[in-house]
């Protein structure tokens, strides 16, 4: 992506992905500019090839025919929303959930080499950003909490099992210590199986760089508000919306 598109896209993503003050019509008008620029980046990279991911994705539109043109501008358009999007709003919760445990924040400080271990524990506490996406139920099935008819449509709560007791002792308990000497990824905070996120492996990197960063680089890292008043987005990707910090040393 273009950085001096940055900005840009931003607006776009926030209008069509948060449920915000902009009306119908200007959410349609987001979502169909950004799609126009994915187009318009595929017949950039069409004009110009490369060797990166884009330039792939055309090739097997063009060479092998294993795509069609809206979906080669469909997956462009996918993976720069969910690997910008997503990716972003858990580096801002993620801050988030270790400003309101100063102690934990203070350790990742002392040993940044815990930023991996502390990105797991953010993920299976606060990931993912984004609801999942509705289902319609197809045969009729009995749950703990209730039945539910053939046809019922339900938005299933992702997270729920990250704060499972079976699986997690203490769930409501934020522990960076909670992974060490585990496997990467014993939470499905990425998802599962086959619907398991395609850049899971990239945004643990992304993660890790970012929350090690801040702790080598602002030590003093801390809330420039009162987190309470901190306002979230509420929509398809749930955030701050902004989280203001400061990082220097509080005055004497």
């Amino acid at each position: 992506m273009p950085v001096d598109r940055y900005e840009q896209f931003v607006r776009w993503t926030d209008m069509f992905l948060t449920t915000s003050t902009a009306t119908e019509q200007a959410r349609h008008q987001g979502y169909t500019a950004f799609t126009a620029y994915a187009a318009e980046l595929v017949a950039r990279h069409r004009a110009s090839p490369g060797g990166d991911l884009i330039d792939l994705l055309v090739q097997a539109r063009d060479e092998d025919d294993r795509l069609s043109e809206g979906e080669l501008v469909n997956t462009v358009f996918s993976l720069i929303t969910a690997g910008h999007e997503t990716t972003a709003s858990m580096i801002a919760r993620g801050v988030f959930r270790l400003l309101l445990h100063r102690e934990q924040w203070a350790e990742l400080v002392a040993d940044p080499s815990l930023a991996g271990t502390a990105v797991e524990e953010i993920l299976r506490f606060d990931g993912p950003p984004a609801s999942a996406f509705m289902r319609r139920v197809t045969e009729d099935v009995d749950l703990s909490g209730g039945s539910l008819s053939a046809g019922t449509v339900v938005m299933p709560n992702l997270n729920a099992a990250n704060h499972d007791p079976r699986a997690f002792p203490d769930p409501g308990r934020f522990d960076i210590h909670r992974f060490a000497g585990h496997p990467p990824h014993p939470h499905v905070a990425f998802g599962y199986g086959p619907h398991r996120c395609l850049a899971a492996s990239l945004a643990r990197v992304e993660l890790t760089e970012a929350i090690g960063a801040l702790a080598t680089r602002h030590p003093a890292l801390r809330p420039a508000v009162p987190l309470e008043e901190v306002a979230w987005t509420d929509g398809l990707v749930h955030r701050p919306v902004a989280l203001p910090v400061t990082t220097g040393r509080p005055a004497r």
